[in-house]
């Protein structure tokens, strides 16, 4: 991943407390800065994607989940957390799907209390629910604090990526680096190896401090500091 536009640190979105944004389940959690590029195939997101172009502000709520598993569900099934979605790009094929691009946001708690019933080609019906627009401000603490903790974790995360990636790791991390702290703890948390529901863990961190400490456990899991690094290639 190691992305650089994936971490523009641009300003967070601004949506009205309270407004319904629709929610997209998926087996993706993303991060402030981070780029999601999505392809949109089943009827119900592409409705979604049609409700978000006729907003003036164009965003939506990313959230862990199995879509496949909301056929029949009075509520979706997944997690309570989720990061809103700034689109960057929102294009409809000739044949009526859509490319999106996406930037994470503030992240949000999610209770989908609407839902909307699509209509599938088959004559049945998928439910597209929408959450209320209620944020989840990650703590920040002492600016000093902060750096120190970034600047472990990015050490740690060099020593992780210099094993674990087969490119160039040290020269894309510095040339990717964002300089708020927040950001990276993106670039960080979006490029570990580990499961989905690791990240979540490290999404619904209470404050960016815990978020560097929880994504230092992870690679420490990964990496045991004790073990050279040529002995964890072999």
């Amino acid at each position: 991943m190691l992305g650089g536009p994936g971490y523009s640190g641009g300003p967070p979105a601004l949506v009205a407390y309270g407004m319904q944004l629709p929610l997209f389940p998926l087996d993706v959690v993303a991060f402030p800065g981070m780029t999601v590029p999505l392809q949109l195939f089943e009827a119900r997101y592409r409705r979604m994607a049609r409700w978000v172009l006729e907003q003036e502000e164009k965003r939506f709520v990313l959230v862990l989940g199995k879509a496949a598993s909301l056929a029949d569900a009075p509520a979706p099934p997944v997690h309570r957390v989720g990061t809103v979605m700034d689109v960057a790009r929102l294009e409809e094929r000739v044949d009526g799907t859509f490319e999106l691009v996406a930037y994470g946001q503030e992240r949000v708690k999610v209770d989908a209390a609407e839902r909307e019933d699509v209509s599938e080609p088959d004559g049945s019906t998928r439910p597209l629910f929408f959450t209320a627009y209620e944020p989840y401000p990650l703590e920040r603490d002492d600016p000093n604090e902060e750096r120190v903790a970034a600047w472990d974790t990015l050490e740690a995360f060099r020593r992780y990526a210099s094993v674990v990636f087969e490119f160039d790791a040290q020269r894309q991390i510095d040339a990717n680096l964002p300089d708020d702290p927040l950001y990276q703890a993106s670039l960080v948390c979006a490029n570990l190896r580990v499961p989905s529901t690791s990240r979540q863990v490290l999404l619904e961190a209470p404050s960016l401090i815990v978020r560097f400490e929880l994504a230092q456990e992870l690679m420490r899991e990964r990496l045991p500091e004790d073990t050279p690094a040529r002995e964890q290639e072999a």
